[in-house]
């Protein structure tokens, strides 16, 4: 325990050292603690490539065109999993290259508690893409048909119908067709909206 000395020594020390003053010096010691950015409050941390994730960014909006409000959130939630998931890929082929073999790797602790650290990143940030995606995926769908842009889909009742119909032995159940149809100009924005017609 230190004495009353030392403790005034030290209060009178830490009066001298305020910390960074500058705009500048503040935000390169607000970085002091960073190790992966995985949690970062900005999406592209400084000594990332902005064009690059600009470059995934148009590439998904052009391949998922959202439309709204709604649509547009999840969108965005699904940009930042993707290039998060790019940066746990860097971070970890990054923590491999130190090793020269699969064994050495395997024998370094400090390597696989980084890689496990990652991974737990990594399982998160995938669920959370995953999730988007099923979510951009209905959203889009529901707009489809309700916009009339695509046939209604069978129901459950047609389903199942059909799925008795093929499990019968019965003569004639061989003439039981399915065809699946999908509304061309729709089909390539929302596969989707390809549809069961059952004969």
């Amino acid at each position: 325990m230190a004495s009353q000395a030392q403790q005034l020594a030290n209060s009178a020390n830490a009066q001298l050292s305020t910390g960074p003053r500058t705009e500048a010096g503040k935000a390169q010691s607000a970085q002091n603690a960073r190790k992966h950015g995985l949690t970062a409050a900005e999406l592209v941390i400084p000594f990332e490539n902005r064009e690059e994730f600009e470059a995934l960014h148009a590439e998904y909006e052009t391949d998922i065109r959202p439309r709204g409000g709604l649509q547009r959130s999840t969108f965005e939630e699904l940009v930042a999993a993707a290039w998060n998931l790019r940066r746990v890929r860097r971070l970890e082929t990054e923590a491999c290259s130190t090793s020269k073999s699969y064994s050495e790797l395997l024998g370094n602790a400090e390597v696989q508690t980084k890689l496990d650290r990652l991974g737990r990143h990594k399982a998160r940030i995938e669920r959370t893409f995953y999730r988007a995606l099923r979510e951009l995926k209905a959203l889009q769908t529901n707009d489809s048909i309700a916009s009339g842009t695509c046939l209604p889909l069978a129901s459950a009742t047609q389903i199942a119908r059909f799925a008795k119909r093929t499990q019968s032995t019965s003569p004639g159940a061989e003439n039981n067709e399915v065809t699946v149809t999908s509304n061309t100009n729709n089909s390539r924005n929302h596969p989707e909206a390809a549809l069961v017609s059952i004969t």
